[in-house]
């Protein structure tokens, strides 16, 4: 009698049990709050679903975002502050219990903007470089330059073998490319001719006169020079009889 009491007395808690439980309100996951906790050190917001957009705002472990959108894959959650300010953040940086599929896709974003120009600097990579004042080593030497030295990549040679630079002290000049390291592709550098000067010509030598005098030949006026008589003939157009007047000019080489 006491066991059936008993027994009697474990199914009414249960039914009463299941009663109560009944009566209380079911928190399903679409009456979850629509938040995540950053778990991370330090997060970026952003202006759009990636890191090539601009940062917004930044915040710390255990912040508190509100959820509004993702992007198509739910790789990134567009997400709000207390302080109202909204960006982006990735997905794996954040704790979330709340079902990020149902969240509404945002595809509104401000096109991705174009990634920042490779500027034109370049790195001295051997243990000196000489700077020219034109494209090859027959130009003047302005200085040379130490390794890691920086210069700005101004135009190249048609050949992109010499590349025309600015120094940090506003100097420019011409370097061998060979030994420049750089992420600017030297391509895409414009060509400057550079004003190749002439070869100077050489001057004709420097002629002595001599005035011939009456009684003088070419062999006499040799002996008194010190030259070959032959050469002075040679040099004033002279031939056999090799005869000379006085009074005649003649250029003593």
């Amino acid at each position: 009698m006491k066991a059936y009491r008993r027994v009697s007395t474990l199914l009414a808690l249960a039914l009463v049990a299941t009663l109560v439980l009944g009566l209380m309100p079911v928190r399903n996951a679409s009456a979850q709050a629509p938040t995540a906790t950053v778990n991370t050190g330090a997060l970026n917001l952003r202006s759009g679903p990636g890191v090539n957009y601009p940062v917004v705002f930044s915040v710390y472990r255990g912040t508190v975002l509100t959820l509004l959108a993702r992007n198509a894959n739910t790789s990134w959650l567009k997400v709000a502050l207390d302080n109202g300010v909204q960006g982006w953040v990735s997905r794996p940086y954040v704790y979330t219990v709340y079902p990020l599929a149902t969240l509404p896709v945002d595809s509104s974003t401000t096109p991705s903007p174009a990634p920042l120009p490779v500027p034109a600097v370049g790195t001295v990579n051997t243990g000196a470089l000489n700077v020219r004042q034109g494209p090859g080593i027959s130009f003047p030497r302005i200085r040379a330059l130490p390794r890691g030295a920086q210069v700005d990549l101004l135009a190249r040679d048609s050949a992109t073998i010499w590349l025309k630079v600015r120094l940090s002290d506003g100097v420019i000049g011409w370097l061998n490319g060979t030994y420049i390291l750089t992420a600017y592709p030297k391509g895409n550098l414009p060509v400057e001719g550079v004003y190749v000067p002439p070869v100077p010509q050489p001057q004709p030598p420097a002629y002595r006169t001599h005035v011939v005098q009456s009684g003088e030949n070419l062999y006499r006026i040799g002996l008194r020079y010190g030259v070959n008589w032959l050469a002075i003939a040679a040099a004033n157009g002279i031939a056999y009889p090799y005869w000379v007047y006085a009074g005649q000019v003649l250029r003593i080489p």
